[in-house]
């Protein structure tokens, strides 16, 4: 009778946040079969579309970005900008990562867990995050059993 809660990101390490949109996908499409096996039931409570730490305050208030280089120890990957904040200034190559990286998620955790929460229903300034922003702007279907991308992990 006893539920695991794991959360799995992949930006919070030098090393994930630097990773290509690709190597994103490859790597949650391994946690289907690393997963399995748990000797309890285990769900994945919180997870995130983002690929990148560049949210606002995510690393906390006056903390900067491993992405950007920003954060303490980290090396400059990439600019934030169009990565973070409003939907709209994400271009449709982006938005279309999101819904990949998503669905792989979502194809990962049902498959080698039980199931998913994600993390969160709705920011203030990062629709990378959100859910309600996600279905708003087309990378997250609008029924969550009929993925965009439903052979995403092959």
């Amino acid at each position: 009778g006893v539920v695991m809660d794991k959360h799995i990101y992949q930006m919070f390490s030098n090393e994930e946040v630097a990773y290509s949109f690709t190597e994103h996908i490859t790597t949650v499409c391994t946690y289907a079969s690393s997963l399995k096996g748990f000797d309890l039931w285990l769900i994945i409570g919180e997870w995130s579309s983002a690929p990148t730490d560049c949210a606002l305050y995510l690393n906390g208030r006056g903390v900067g970005a491993r992405y950007d280089g920003t954060y303490p120890g980290s090396t400059y990957i990439g600019n934030c900008e169009g990565l973070t904040g409003s939907a709209s200034t994400f271009s449709d190559a982006y938005k279309t990562f999101l819904g990949q990286f998503w669905a792989a998620q979502t194809y990962a955790f049902e498959t080698g867990a039980q199931g998913w929460l994600q993390w969160t229903w709705k920011t203030e300034s990062a629709d990378e995050w959100s859910y309600q922003a996600g279905l708003a702007n087309g990378w997250i279907p609008q029924n969550p059993n009929n993925p965009q991308y439903p052979n995403i992990c092959g």
